[in-house]
């Protein structure tokens, strides 16, 4: 058959159909008009095409009118390419012309090429915009949150006298009321000559969204008396207003009891979306089930109530029956789907429904693809991230930022970064905006790149972005991991406002570079300024004074926490823990952790490490089985502290055990560090050969030039000159230029008698030019001068 099934198109139509292709001289334009007619809500791209190729072998193609309907039908297809090709080859464009394919890209959530369009036609065009053409625009200003746009537009139809139309006017009431500006929004409604039931929900909408709830109820009270009756979106909007379950049921009852015909598609997505919002989400689930016709709003709205409260794996479920029901899920559903894969760390299950976004088309658009690239971002795979950002069509400003934002979570992506930012600022349709310097600025610290640092500030200072907290907090943050302290002042003095998080970053800064007392001193004025602290902030000013072992002003700190009931929580709590144990005060430490509700692995680390550098190693390994019993994992740190205490003790067998639980149990590969404890412990002990062959078989340990130093000096204190020659040939072999191999190894022949030996190897070294580093020593007098 010509066309699928599932248009609905009749068969006296497929007969004209085949009859105009057959005659070109019945191809009139009653016909043809017809033919638009009953392919108005088609979005075949083949039906487009047999169009096309019909219209062109007819001629018909040159009538404006024409071209105009097939621009429309093209905008209705999944890849709006095709109407925008048939846009340019245009050689008659009027006013429709212009306003469908600002129609067409407004449809597809492209508000910025939308208005590349309506500003080429205003610079280009003889034909002047109309009423629809401002409506449509305004909408793409709306979408496209660009405020200043809107109010050029705004200017334009009142000199052209339409601010009293009611299209140009919901529009631009909408536009005002999304952007928060509702003192604009209700001068343009007052305006209106002719309010309808559109321009009202509207006016209410913008309201519910503020949560003025007097003002919903009075308008929806006015709108009544006026003679209007609700409809689905004027209830939703009462719905917004709704702060409990028993508010969402009055509405509830209302609606049931005046039979309003939206309620199954409308109004039924807008309750189960506001019972979610309160919280009762069965209430939300059973709504669903008993409604006779559900859209795609209700089954958005449900997954993305189940991915709100944790639920994802609901989510999943719900979607699965609505695959078993054979509905076709739209990008919404879609989307919400991948949230909840997002959540719950699902990167086959995301796969597959990144399969299904691109088998039902929507897989070049960007509210999905947005979402696939959080979501392949957070599993490292970028490549794939890469493939699916340069695949979507028009990408908007959250498609550039969530590839931006992918970049910069990686070290190795700087470079990629920082190319795809040039890239986007050579965008004429769009500019970065805050959430892009946030995330370049993030790739700038990871990079230590000061120079572009500096160059991405000058751009924030020049685009006005300087005035949100957040990115100056981010440049304040960038230019101290960068190790610029004073440019990080610099900016944070010259804010205007500043919040928790400014004062935490400033002084974060300044933890960072070792400036403990500047960090403290900041921390006073941050109170004294009246800003108070926070969980987040509490913590920095606890680690200045563990770094310190300014026990006083940690007690301080702990009084305001306990005040502001900070204490139990785990953030909090382990800086506390932390504070205590390296202040010397286990004590205070132990009872401070006994008091966090639900600790984690930071916490218990804090405490064994305390436990462990104080001696108290048995206590410390209670604290880790007690660990393992309440189902926290251990990582690296935690068998460090536990090492560095075992070997302190002297208790070799125990060392040795943890290492098993650590590779066998929790498949932690050992570092460094942890094999530099087991050479200690076993070098305490005299049990140098084992020490020996174990650095010798593994290879952290036998390319760490630390580790061979360490056991040297442990054979020197043994006297062990056989596996002593051996570290030392392996250190030299490490470390050629360094002097202590060959001292150490001098002062060992010398403790063990061999003084011939000594004697030509500190020959062979000042031949060598290896030298031993001159002593020095430093004398602080009472007015800090060094002399």
């Amino acid at each position: 058959m010509f066309f699928r099934r599932s248009h609905i198109i009749s068969r006296p139509f497929l007969i004209r159909l085949h009859y105009i292709k057959a005659s070109q001289s019945s191809t009139t334009h009653t016909n043809l008009s017809l033919l638009f007619q009953k392919l108005s809500n088609s979005n075949s791209l083949k039906h487009c095409h047999q169009i096309h190729a019909l219209l062109v072998v007819s001629g018909a193609i040159s009538d404006v009118y024409f071209t105009n309907n097939l621009l429309n039908l093209y905008s209705n297809c999944p890849n709006i390419a095709h109407a925008r090709f048939l846009f340019d080859e245009s050689l008659q464009r009027n006013v429709v012309t212009w306003t469908s394919m600002i129609t067409g890209y407004v449809r597809r959530g492209d508000f910025e090429s939308a208005l590349w369009v309506f500003k080429t036609m205003i610079r280009e065009a003889r034909e002047r915009p109309n009423q629809f053409t401002y409506s449509v625009s305004i909408r793409a200003c709306t979408g496209a949150r660009s405020f200043q746009l809107g109010l050029q537009i705004h200017t334009l139809i009142l000199r052209s006298g339409l601010e009293n139309d009611g299209f140009a006017g919901s529009a631009l009431v909408d536009m005002y009321c999304k952007m928060g500006r509702l003192g604009n929004a209700l001068r343009v409604f007052d305006g209106l000559v002719f309010k309808d039931l559109v321009s009202w929900n509207l006016m209410m909408a913008g309201f519910a969204e503020i949560g003025d709830v007097e003002e919903v109820m009075r308008m929806f009270d006015e709108m009544r008396w006026r003679g209007l009756e609700p409809n689905g979106f004027t209830m939703s909007s009462l719905l917004k207003c709704c702060r409990s379950t028993r508010e969402i049921e009055r509405i509830h009852g209302f609606v049931v009891k005046n039979v309003l015909v939206e309620l199954d598609k409308v109004l039924g997505g807008a309750l189960v979306d506001a019972y979610g919002k309160c919280g009762d989400v069965e209430s939300g689930r059973r709504l669903l089930d008993g409604m006779v016709e559900k859209d795609a709003f209700a089954w958005s709205s449900m997954i993305s109530n189940y991915v709100k409260c944790g639920s994802g794996e609901k989510a999943v479920i719900l979607f699965k029956e609505i695959c078993g029901l054979g509905v076709q899920s739209d990008e919404h559903v879609l989307s919400g789907v991948l949230k909840a894969c997002v959540e719950m760390g699902e990167i086959d299950l995301g796969t597959q429904i990144h399969s299904q976004i691109v088998k039902f088309g929507y897989g070049r658009n960007c509210l999905a693809s947005s979402i696939l690239l959080d979501l392949y971002s957070d599993f490292g795979r970028i490549v794939d991230a890469e493939k699916l950002f340069r695949r979507i069509l028009n990408r908007d400003r959250v498609s550039w930022n969530s590839m931006i934002a992918a970049y910069a979570l990686f070290e190795d992506y700087v470079v990629e970064c920082l190319k795809l930012f040039c890239e986007f600022q050579r965008n004429e349709r769009m500019k970065p905006d805050g959430m892009t310097f946030l995330a370049v600025l993030r790739t700038c610290s990871s990079g230590l790149d000061l120079c572009k640092g500096l160059q991405i500030h000058a751009q924030i200072i020049k685009s006005s972005y300087s005035s949100e907290i957040y990115v100056s907090n981010a440049v304040i943050d960038m230019y101290a991991k960068c190790g610029s302290i004073n440019d990080a002042l610099r900016a944070f003095e010259t804010m205007v406002c500043r919040d928790e998080a400014s004062w935490s970053s400033i002084i974060g800064s300044y933890t960072h570079v070792g400036e403990k007392f500047k960090a403290l001193k900041l921390w006073k004025q941050m109170f004294e300024s009246g800003v108070c602290p926070s969980s987040f902030s509490f913590p920095l000013f606890l680690s200045a004074c563990s770094s310190l072992a300014s026990i006083d002003s940690g007690k301080q700190c702990h009084s305001l926490i306990i005040k502001s009931a900070y204490a139990s929580e785990v953030y909090t709590g382990t800086a506390i823990v932390d504070l205590y144990a390296k202040c010397g005060s286990m004590d205070d430490s132990i009872k401070s952790f006994l008091e966090i509700c639900v600790p984690n692995t930071a916490t218990f680390n804090a405490l064994i490490l305390g436990l462990a550098e104080h001696g108290n190693v048995r206590e410390a390994i209670k604290r880790f089985y007690e660990m393992e019993k309440m189902g926290i994992k251990p990582d690296k740190i935690t068998f460090i502290a536990l090492l560095s205490g075992c070997r302190h003790a002297g208790l070799l067998d125990e060392s040795l055990i943890f290492l098993d639980i650590m590779q066998l149990k929790y498949a932690i590969e050992p570092g460094t560090e942890h094999y530099a404890c087991l050479v200690d412990a076993f070098g305490r002990t005299g049990r140098l050969d084992e020490a020996y062959d174990m650095v010798l078989r593994t290879q952290a340990a036998s390319s760490s030039a630390s580790i061979w130093k360490a056991l040297l000096g442990a054979c020197l204190n043994y006297k062990n000159l056989t596996v002593g020659a051996a570290s030392a040939k392996k250190l030299m072999e490490l470390e050629p230029h360094d002097h202590a191999p060959y001292v150490l190894l001098s002062n060992l022949y010398s403790s063990t008698g061999r003084w011939q030996k000594a004697s030509e190897l500190r020959d062979w070294m000042a031949k060598s030019g290896v030298l031993k580093d001159p002593g020095s020593s430093q004398l602080i007098n009472r007015n800090s001068e060094a002399a």
